[in-house]
């Protein structure tokens, strides 16, 4: 009975061990690379790496947003936006997706931003230079403009609804406060929006917890370090906390399941760490995690929760062609690095999706 009984253990943990392998079979990260305006794409089963490129000389790709089996990354000063199918591209869209890569132009002078994509057609695009966002269809090139604020950087939905981070930008100094415009997805366009008021200034990034709540990300004033977070309501449309203590300039941030953390990048501090249970800064400025001795410009989680953090090795507008890395670590609190991937030119931020 004790042999037996120590085979059943055995082959539990072998099975418990082959299921832990595989938890992530199919997923795939982006990394999008500035200054060769590429998209490195890394299996998180063996961390090999392919490379997609949009073909868009005057691209300046710096944000992503991935779901389901695709990759959206505003191209910036052009005006575009790349795709990166990760499945076959459906009969209905042959003529438009007859490659897996490939761009979509937006209004002129839009400067695109942030991106979200709402399902297996439709993402909304930030346009800071038109104080707008554009509902693109992704597989049609179809598109239609909304009013938002000024200068917005970022987008998120929850439910039916979208929420746009206006980063209240007068040239390259905040003006003054950001808001947050919010409007019903599906409604006919155009929406009546809601403004909720932010106690931070230049917000630029956003994103939705396990606790369905928004952590929106204010990188404060330049040389200030004045960073803040604010927690919004989506329902009721309203700021419900503020964190302050993030330091200069805190950049992307990513929702992690274990233990309720709210992982933030910094180009100086690392990784910084926000408990969301609690509300509380648990790793802020000269705490943080920085893999390699480096700083961090982009976060992605995958499904086993291991950290993929991209190095901030460079800033505009310096943008070099040398080989950027990602270092890939394990959940927190140990951040233990297990693996660096080399990615393309000046890698700024990452996001998760998967092959079909």
């Amino acid at each position: 009975m004790r042999r037996l009984a120590l085979l059943a253990l055995a082959l539990a943990a072998a099975c418990s061990d082959a299921l832990e392998q595989t938890s992530s079979a199919g997923q795939v990260i982006g990394v999008v690379n500035a200054s060769d305006r590429t998209l490195s794409v890394i299996s998180a089963t063996d961390f090999t790496v392919s490379t997609r490129d949009w073909q868009s000389a005057s691209a300046s790709p710096q944000t992503i947003d991935g779901r389901g089996h695709v990759f959206v990354v505003p191209l910036g000063a052009a005006d575009a936006v790349g795709v990166s199918l990760l499945f076959t591209c459906p009969p209905s869209a042959l003529a438009l997706c007859a490659r897996p890569d490939y761009v979509l132009p937006l209004a002129a002078g839009s400067g695109a931003t942030g991106a979200a994509i709402q399902d297996d057609s439709i993402a909304w695009i930030a346009n800071p230079n038109l104080n707008s966002v554009t509902r693109l269809n992704y597989l049609s090139g179809d598109t239609a403009s909304v009013a938002v604020g000024v200068s917005p950087h970022a987008v998120v939905l929850v439910g039916t609804r979208v929420f746009v981070v206006n980063s209240n930008l007068a040239g390259a100094t905040p003006a003054g406060p950001s808001w947050l415009t919010s409007f019903d997805c599906c409604t006919t366009l155009p929406p009546t929006p809601d403004s909720i008021p932010l106690t931070g200034v230049n917000a630029r990034f956003a994103v939705v917890g396990d606790d369905s709540l928004l952590y929106v990300i204010a990188a404060g004033h330049a040389g200030a370090a004045d960073g803040r977070l604010s927690i919004v309501d989506p329902k009721t449309r309203t700021e419900m906390a503020v964190l302050n203590g993030l330091g200069e300039s805190p950049g992307v941030v990513a929702f992690h399941p274990t233990g309720g953390r709210l992982l933030i990048a910094s180009a100086l501090e690392g990784i910084l760490e926000v408990n969301t249970s609690v509300r509380a800064v648990t790793r802020g400025p000269g705490n943080g995690i920085k893999p390699g001795g480096q700083g961090v410009s982009g976060l992605a989680i995958d499904l086993r929760g291991r950290v993929y953090a991209v190095e901030a090795t460079c800033s505009p507008p310096e943008f070099v062609a040398l080989p950027g890395t990602v270092h890939v670590l394990t959940a927190p609190p140990d951040y233990r690095e297990i693996h660096t991937v080399t990615v393309g030119g000046c890698p700024t931020t990452a996001a998760i999706a998967a092959t079909q």
